[in-house]
C-alpha cells in the first residue's frame, strides 16, 4: 500500500472506543479508516467531488479490510497515513495506515474501496472526469 508519508488525521481514543479488554474494539477502526480518508480528501481540497449535492453521484463503501498489528489504548493518539491506491471506472481504493504516536507503533493497515454510484438508481456508475481528475493531481 501506497500512502503519503505525513499524517493527515489524527484521533485522540475516546473510552466510548474501548472494549473490554482494554484497547480498542476491532469495529472502531473501520470509523477510523473512514475518517482519515475524508480528512485526505478535505486536505487536497477535494470533498466536494465526494458530496452527493454537489457531485450529481454517491459513493458506497464496497469492501473494507483492516490488517491489526499493535493495539491501540484509551487516550492514545493514532495517527493516519492515507493514498489513492486504485482509480477504477466505477471504483477507487484507498490505503490507510495507522500508527500509535506515542511510541510510533503500526497499529494497523487497511484498504477501503469505494464505488461510485448514480444517485437515481444506485447502480455503478463511471467516476466523473473532474474527479479522476482531481484524484490523480498531488
Amino acid at each position: 500500500m501506497s500512502v503519503d508519508d505525513r499524517p493527515l488525521a489524527s484521533f485522540r481514543v475516546s473510552m466510548r472506543d474501548i472494549d473490554i479488554y482494554g484497547h480498542v474494539h476491532n469495529s472502531v477502526y473501520l470509523d477510523y479508516c473512514e475518517d482519515a480518508a475524508v480528512e485526505f480528501l478535505r486536505h487536497r481540497e477535494i470533498l466536494s467531488h465526494f458530496r452527493h449535492t454537489t457531485s450529481g453521484v454517491a459513493y458506497h463503501v464496497k469492501k473494507a479490510e483492516i490488517t491489526f498489528h499493535n493495539p491501540i489504548d484509551v487516550d492514545d493518539i493514532v495517527d493516519a497515513k492515507v493514498g489513492v491506491e486504485k482509480i477504477g471506472r466505477s471504483s477507487l481504493s484507498f490505503a490507510i495506515e495507522l500508527f500509535r504516536r506515542r511510541d510510533g507503533a503500526h497499529c494497523a493497515s487497511a484498504g477501503l474501496v469505494w464505488v461510485c454510484v448514480s444517485l437515481s438508481d444506485s447502480r455503478p456508475t463511471p467516476i466523473p472526469e473532474a474527479t479522476r481528475a482531481a484524484l490523480s493531481q498531488g
